[in-house]
């Protein structure tokens, strides 16, 4: 049993050792390897949870669509949201996009990868004029319902428990989201 063990643990280092990585990356090492998940992948998963209906002390929100894509900070990810609101204000609703900055955050229990730190950015309506009609205060929310609603969902699922157990850190690299894998 013990020479199973040792021959198994020697297969997984040489695997990593002689491997190499797969380029560069945040902690790429000798004993480590890396590897992209495409944002369109994300992307799909995200278009299968939308819409997202809310509703609030301030009316009802809905979340149309969202997409992930790479942000001009080098470690975290672009949030883009298309949501319909219909407030007291504006009773018959208006449409806006809201931006967002993440970070990413793996889980080693579900194997399920999450966006985290999620800081609301910019919020514009269709139609410009309408937004003078938005309280600030309503504005805010809608920042706190999307960081709060993607904050519980998963944006990438791992495919094998037996790569996921290896997995030490998922980062953004250059635009691209990367796992690193490691002992």
């Amino acid at each position: 049993m013990t020479r199973r063990i040792l021959v198994s643990a020697l297969f997984i280092v040489s695997l990593f050792a002689f491997s190499g990585c797969s380029g560069a990356g945040p902690d790429a090492g000798l004993l480590s390897y890396t590897s992209k998940i495409p944002t369109e992948k994300i992307n799909t998963e995200l278009l299968k949870v939308t819409p997202i209906k809310r509703r609030s002390t301030f009316g009802s929100f809905a979340i149309t669509r969202a997409a992930i894509h790479p942000a001009a900070n080098d470690n975290r990810v672009a949030l883009v949201t298309q949501f319909g609101l219909t407030t007291f204000e504006i009773p018959e609703g208006v449409d806006g996009t809201l931006a967002a900055s993440c970070g990413l955050r793996y889980d080693p229990e579900t194997k399920q990868i999450f966006l985290t730190d999620i800081r609301p950015g910019a919020i514009q309506f269709g139609n410009t004029s309408l937004s003078k009609y938005v309280s600030k205060s309503t504005r805010k929310a809608i920042g706190s319902i999307v960081s709060k609603v993607f904050g519980d969902i998963p944006i990438h699922q791992m495919d094998s428990s037996f790569t996921a157990k290896f997995v030490k850190k998922v980062a953004v690299y250059k635009g691209d989201i990367v796992i690193v894998y490691g002992l």
